[in-house]
């Protein structure tokens, strides 16, 4: 294949990033929510699940970035002694549970009955220990699994639950995102100026769901994650150690029957030394290690469709 050819075929198929964003633009990705919406309400769960599967699977073909990316994280996880169509496999499975989610995330508010029946959940005893001191617990996740699904079930169960979310433009766009999770009792708080929400909600000992699994080239703190070394958010630890909340990890595992396993894990263990940059670093690692327990265990379960490791390069484009 010639440069030239090369250079035209990755163009095409990054074509597909230009038109999401051209969605975005002339508010075309509301009324595309809105119609999915629609059709998960009244659909069987499989047919669903059917449908979304074959758009994911048109997005990994079509979206060079996304691929790429996905591809590149897998084979960190991985590691070298896994061959590269295991790799790619395992990225295009991640795909597939994405769409799965998706599923699932906008049958919320219509139909919970057909989701919650088929969830369990361990460890309920860690989070009440860690409940019992009285700052208030910050529970930290991945975008893995279902963590909306966690999240509703959290506040079921009777638990006061706020999650620091990503606003969305339009706001009529950002409502619909939000609407299922306002009706399954979780308090929205918008990650933009977040800071006096996240405050309030640990002096009230109630629960806090950050998702921290965005890379941060600038401003963050260095950790080691699945074998190799990157930049991560210091915002859990650094609010740990301002308010003496506890950090407990949990995630919620999707089985081969569509059922789930949650697993609440024990309250991150750590004791500051006094200096605060050494301090934030350290619980930041230890909190990764956690986390990356789920991440080996359930590689495909991982939704990270941007370098996690932007040192690691990319591959080239297959075809």
């Amino acid at each position: 294949m010639s440069d030239k050819i090369a250079t035209d075929e990755v163009a095409r198929l990054d074509l597909f990033g230009d038109f999401i964003q051209a969605c975005n633009r002339f508010h075309i990705t509301y009324w595309l929510m809105r119609a999915a919406a629609w059709l998960a309400s009244f659909l069987p769960l499989r047919a669903s699940y059917a449908i979304a599967i074959a758009i994911g699977m048109f997005v990994y073909v079509c979206w060079g970035d996304k691929r790429r990316s996905a591809i590149a994280n897998m084979r960190c996880v991985l590691g070298s002694g896994v061959s590269e169509g295991v790799v790619q496999r395992m990225a295009r499975n991640s795909f597939r549970h994405y769409c799965k989610y998706v599923v699932e995330f906008l049958r919320f508010a219509d139909r919970p009955e057909d989701i919650t029946d088929l969830v369990r959940i361990s460890g309920w005893h860690n989070l009440d220990e860690a409940l019992r001191a009285g700052k208030g617990v910050i529970i930290v996740g991945l975008h893995f699994g279902n963590w909306d699904l966690a999240g509703a079930l959290l506040a079921a169960r009777g638990y006061a639950v706020n999650v620091v979310v990503e606003s969305f433009e339009p706001a009529k766009l950002n409502r619909l995102i939000q609407k299922p999770r306002l009706d399954w009792g979780m308090r929205i708080i918008p990650v933009d100026g977040a800071s006096r929400g996240v405050l309030r909600a640990l002096r009230r000992n109630e629960l806090l769901g950050l998702l921290i699994d965005r890379p941060e080239p600038e401003g963050g703190v260095p950790v080691r994650f699945c074998g190799a070394e990157t930049t991560v958010p210091a915002g859990a630890a650094a609010l740990a150690l301002r308010t003496g909340a506890r950090i407990v990890p949990g995630v919620l595992v999707r089985q081969p029957n569509n059922s789930f396993r949650g697993h609440i894990a024990p309250a991150v263990e750590f004791e500051p030394a006094g200096d605060y940059e050494h301090d934030v670093q350290t619980l930041t690692q230890r909190i990764y290690e956690a986390l990356e327990a789920f991440v080996y265990a359930h590689p495909d379960q991982w939704y990270m469709f941007r370098p996690m490791w932007p040192a690691t390069p990319l591959p080239a484009p297959a075809f």
